[in-house]
């Protein structure tokens, strides 16, 4: 037998064996004639090593991965010896580094006198279900070629070696797993928060490339000697979505660490991103506490660590603290973020990675965490009802300060890390950018829609707008080639502008300040997108953002008139939105940012008489909404989007013609456009954007059946559309486009009450 196979023997029996010593001792006898049918040596070696092993004592067998790893560290060395120095590709076999369930990584040098390299080499192993193992071994490469990122270790290269197993080149990590690293330097709390954070971050990273990682550990997360972390091992990982082939095997197999596990793995179902929120919640609960979520008796079982998984609350991590200045720092926020990453039912834990990083940031910065609203934040709303106005004032006026000290604390703030090491000023003022973007973010926004709807709002509204520019422009100063700040710039810039003018919304009637604030964050985009590297993951984010910032401009000089200002910049929108959508077509945000571009692209169009543009462009917003909306039923802005194509389309069938053809064409468009919007408006009736827009479908499906002469319908559409808009106008009395189109509304109803031959009543409403 040459080395080869006898490497490969020794690779199967170690799978066989791990299997047999997980299941009971009573079924092991069967499980070895069956797995060894046809290799009678193979089935007496099988025998000796579970006999071996069950004679270790009582704990042994309680214990029995404890077993089998025992057990297998010789065979390890027999399996292993015959790779050993042997070239593959370029490279060199030296030691081994690890194994798992489907591969060995060994230390490879590179041997062909090019240059010094040391890598690492995955080769995978053998096992009973070989054709199993070979598709999990190249989804996990496929994996890694698809994901650029940092804290990721990078593949380098791949293929299959002589004898046809297969194997990839990564990147050599020379690290400790987390928990160690942390323990061997005694890191106080706030520096292993941090390290957690960069996890976090890295996994939201494949979670937004479709990928679960499904194995979080802390042997998985390595800390290099420099601090740098690097998250590997994605032999298990998942693309998110259905993959019946891929979930079959998972649960066949109960591919897992069950210590990391979360109880959806553990009953076999569905693994989603919500699995490794609750994993990274076992890693941060181990690295507070210094031991596990469960009760230590269960760990002894995996019968009975299964059901403390899926059945026990964890006692709050400290509680379990070993030091009581060690639970002093863990208890209340830390307590609050890991048992709200550790919950039961995934729709209740964070719904991003990113988030859980948010909290710890929140923490460390003496925020408050979004762990622990609850029932506070309950209270804090009903208050707001009671006292809208006071509120309203007290945000506008807490607005002010918030920046006045924002501003003051970064200037003292500046002036005391210059005394500081490089290293640090350098990250206190990431801290302190974080904060300061967090404020801007949260005030752009979410004050306007607090206080939007207060009698003599647009004052208030104003000063809103007037320090959230403000709070633009210093960040803007200070960003430099921070892409993800300039992202965020760009995108408060558009939401600011949104408030200042945006066309069909509650706005504070400034057009041309919106369409300065839309090509602010054009102008801080455009550079970037042209800089950044084709792969780095920031470029689509721009190219997103800045499709957004095209398209608002775009929609804005339509609706002032202005169409030929309008038309290059809707196209550019079009082209950038296109090329993000294709770089990840199961997005959902993506693709309706690209309906959303198609759609006002179409209009300008139309407006331009292109008939022939409007149609195409129209068509392909339309496919892409449709998709959208099979996709995802419930999402408000694939039926609105979807309306709105309806709504144009019916406006192109008035315009191309005034036969009653057309007409008849547009009526049907229009009544498309309302049967979509319909049942959301029945479901949510204080949405006051859906119910604008309906009562806009509703006026030109009246003026289709005019034009048809059905007045007596006509009437009835437009009593119901006056309805509509009075309810909005009597909520929001500063919302001026409500209040036109309710005075158009009168108009129409009145001229179709005189061809009705009743003119008193038109009087009333003309």
């Amino acid at each position: 037998m040459n080395t080869t196979t006898d490497a490969a023997r020794w690779m199967r029996l170690k799978a066989l064996l791990a299997d047999a010593l997980e299941r009971p001792a009573d079924e092991r006898a069967g499980f070895i004639d069956d797995a060894a049918t046809g290799d009678p040596a193979l089935a007496d070696e099988l025998r000796s090593l579970v006999s071996a092993a069950e004679q270790g004592g009582d704990a042994l067998r309680t214990m029995p991965a404890r077993a089998m790893l025992a057990a297998l560290d010789a065979i390890e060395d027999d399996a292993t010896r015959g790779w050993i120095g042997r070239r593959i590709g370029p490279y060199r076999l030296v030691a081994l580094i690890g194994g798992g369930g489907m591969g060995r990584v060994y230390l490879a040098e590179r041997a062909d006198g090019q240059y010094e390299q040391q890598v690492a080499i995955k080769l995978m192993r053998d096992g009973v279900d070989h054709e199993g193992l070979v598709a999990r071994f190249k989804a996990e490469r496929q994996i890694l070629a698809g994901m650029d990122h940092p804290n990721l270790a990078k593949i380098l290269d791949g293929g299959l070696t002589e004898e046809g197993v297969p194997y990839f080149v990564m990147e050599l990590v020379a690290g400790e797993p987390l928990d160690v690293y942390c323990r061997a330097r005694e890191l106080p709390v706030a520096e292993r928060l941090r390290l957690f954070r960069t996890v976090c971050q890295v996994v939201h990273y494949a979670h937004q490339r479709g990928v679960v990682h499904r194995d979080l550990k802390p042997a998985n997360i390595l800390v290099t000697r420099e601090g740098h972390v690097k998250l590997v091992d994605f032999g298990i990982a998942k693309r998110i979505g259905p993959d019946p082939g891929q979930a079959l095997t998972a649960t066949m197999q109960q591919v897992m660490t069950l210590e990391y596990a979360s109880p959806e793995q553990v009953r076999g179902e569905a693994v989603t991103p919500a699995s490794d929120i609750f994993a990274l919640g076992v890693v941060l609960y181990r690295l507070l506490a210094d031991a596990g979520p469960y009760p230590a008796p269960t760990t002894h079982s995996s019968y009975e660590l299964t059901r403390a998984i899926c059945d026990t609350e964890p006692a709050p991590p400290s509680r379990v603290a070993a030091t009581r200045g060690l639970r002093r720092q863990i208890a209340g926020d830390l307590d609050a973020v890991v048992l709200m990453a550790l919950r039961k039912d995934p729709s209740r834990r964070y719904a991003l990675a990113d988030q859980l990083a948010d909290d710890l940031f929140r923490h460390l910065e003496g925020l408050p965490v979004q762990a622990r609203r609850g029932a506070l934040s309950y209270r804090a709303g009903r208050f707001v009802l009671r006292h809208r106005a006071a509120v309203g004032a007290a945000l506008v006026a807490n607005l002010a300060l918030l920046a006045g000290i924002a501003l003051a604390s970064y200037e003292a703030y500046q002036a005391h890390v210059q005394r500081q090491r490089a290293e640090q000023q350098q990250r206190r003022a990431e801290k302190h950018f974080a904060s300061v973007r967090q404020l801007a973010n949260i005030f752009i926004v979410d004050v306007d829609v607090a206080i939007r709807n207060l009698p003599g709002a647009n004052p208030a509204r104003k000063l809103v707008v007037d320090k959230a520019l403000a709070y633009l422009k210093d960040l803007s100063a200070e960003a430099g080639n921070d892409a993800t700040l300039l992202v965020e710039l760009a995108a408060g810039y558009r939401k600011v502008g949104d408030i200042q003018g945006m066309p069909y919304r509650s706005n504070l009637n400034d057009p041309a300040g919106a369409l300065d604030s839309y090509r602010h964050g054009a102008a801080l985009l455009e550079p970037l997108v042209r800089q950044l590297h084709p792969a780095a993951p920031a470029l689509r984010l721009a190219q997103s953002e800045l499709a957004r910032a095209y398209e608002s401009q775009g929609a804005l000089l339509g609706w002032l008139g202005k169409s030929k200002q309008a038309q290059p910049l809707l196209k550019q929108a079009v082209d950038l939105a296109l090329e993000v959508s294709r770089s990840d077509p199961g997005n959902l945000d993506h693709r309706l940012t690209l309906s959303k571009v198609y759609d006002q692209y179409s209009r300008v169009l139309l407006y331009l008489q292109d008939f022939g543009g409007y149609l195409k462009a129209s068509d392909a917003a339309m496919k892409v909404l449709e998709e959208a909306m099979a996709q995802d039923p419930s999402s408000r802005w694939a039926v609105t989007g979807l309306s709105n194509v309806h709504n144009t389309r019916g406006m192109y069938h008035m315009q191309r013609s005034e036969s009653m053809e057309s007409a008849r064409d547009a009526a049907a468009e229009y009544e498309k456009s309302m049967q979509l919007l319909q049942p959301w408006l029945d479901k949510n009736p204080n949405d006051m954007f859906i119910a604008g827009q309906y009562a806009g479908r509703l006026e030109n499906l009246a003026s289709a059946l005019n034009a048809l002469q059905d007045y007596r319908q006509a009437a009835a559409r437009l009593g119901e559309a006056i309805r509509v808009l009075q309810t909005i106008t009597t909520r929001d009395p500063n919302d001026e486009d409500a209040k036109l189109t309710l005075a158009l509304a009168h108009t129409h109803l009145g001229n179709t009450l005189l061809q009705l031959g009743d003119p008193a009543a038109s009087l009333k409403e003309g």
